[in-house]
């Protein structure tokens, strides 16, 4: 909370001294008014801070007119955008796919999630697997940045894997050692660890070879509340009576919560003490039965089939915890949206800033 205020207040200070900011109440069609720890792409983005307008000047703390996410998904033209780029040019690695029904807890098939990625930590003697993460290009895993704090740092990133527990299945698995993890700059943890801005990237040694086992994911231009159900899959705990992992990787079908679900659900705490943060979080769980993620799950991808790209997959959130425990029916976990947090990956995985259309 402390470090928070001071960010706040470093960037409210230095918005006031060189501002080019207009005292203007209302914000521009395309853009919202919100508490400006609410808008990543300000926070991520000095010259962009000092760019944008303030807004409602009498409410309590800094405002600022921030871009609204697109509310529908349509296939972006714009050649301009890296992660645009990168998704379709994925295409030519996967030409045909199974589309299978999903049901809770039901095993992947082989190839079928090949942007599946496990994290791993070595303690002494001891290996134990205890998140996951996404591929989203061939040197950068997407995951949650509490992987990096509530366990020690992992020691390396599995892909291509199925069954972890067999030699013998329809995989091939590959190890890399990490070079470096990168977690949001507005992620903190103080003595009371936030459960705000969880993302975080994993950077490999080495590039990665794409195949049928091994290929990344896309990252969306939307925030995802234009689709009604995700898919989520992961190694984690089956449920909450076991502390035993799955080896062999489940996926499941969940349904959206809306925004004023999601925040009716998840109690205020003092590690989420503004309640979810509707721009930067999303919830997802089911309304009739315990289909949900689980302790295992963190830092792996809430996802949909691609729109337009066949037999390529969306990545729209990150697991990031869970509320009153795994598959409590009507209760939803909770996910990183990341749409927001487009500008920050691709100065990081691509070097150049996201030039998304305002």
């Amino acid at each position: 909370m402390f470090k928070t205020s001071i960010i706040l207040l470093i960037f409210g200070t230095l918005i006031t001294k060189h501002s080019l900011f207009t005292n203007a109440n209302e914000c521009s069609l395309n853009t919202e008014c919100v508490h400006i720890r609410e808008c990543p792409r300000v926070l991520n983005n000095f010259h962009l801070i000092r760019n944008k307008p303030y807004c409602n000047l009498n409410q309590k703390g800094t405002h600022v007119c921030c871009l609204k996410p697109p509310e529908k998904y349509t296939q972006e033209k714009d050649e301009d955008i890296r992660s645009v780029r990168e998704c379709k040019s994925i295409q030519r690695y996967r030409n045909s796919c199974e589309k299978s029904l999903i049901v809770s807890g039901k095993k992947a098939e082989a190839k079928e999630f090949p942007f599946m990625a496990l994290l791993f930590y070595k303690h002494e003697d001891t290996v134990n697997y205890l998140c996951g993460g996404t591929l989203i290009s061939n040197k950068y895993v997407l995951t949650a940045a509490h992987c990096f704090f509530v366990y020690s740092p992992p020691n390396w990133v599995r892909l291509g894997e199925l069954d972890y527990s067999t030699t013998t299945d329809d995989a091939s698995p590959v190890d890399y050692e990490i070079k470096n993890t990168i977690t949001h700059p507005q992620y903190f943890t103080t003595d009371i660890q936030e459960k705000y801005n969880d993302i975080a990237l994993v950077e490999l040694v080495k590039e990665v070879e794409f195949n049928d086992y091994i290929m990344p994911a896309c990252l969306p231009l939307v925030d995802g509340r234009d689709f009604q159900e995700y898919l989520a899959a992961g190694w984690g705990r089956p449920n909450d009576t076991t502390l035993e992992m799955t080896p062999h990787l489940l996926k499941v079908k969940l349904d959206r919560f809306d925004d004023d679900t999601c925040i009716s659900k998840v109690e205020q705490t003092e590690e989420l003490k503004y309640g979810v943060n509707k721009r930067t979080q999303m919830c997802a769980g089911s309304f009739t039965d315990k289909r949900d993620t689980c302790m295992g799950d963190s830092g792996g991808p809430l996802f949909v089939d691609h729109p337009d790209y066949k037999c390529l997959f969306l990545v729209l959130g990150i697991t990031s915890f869970s509320h009153g425990g795994c598959g409590n029916v009507g209760h939803p976990a909770v996910y990183t949206r990341i749409q927001l947090y487009l500008d920050w990956i691709e100065q990081i995985v691509w070097k150049e800033a996201a030039k998304l259309s305002k």
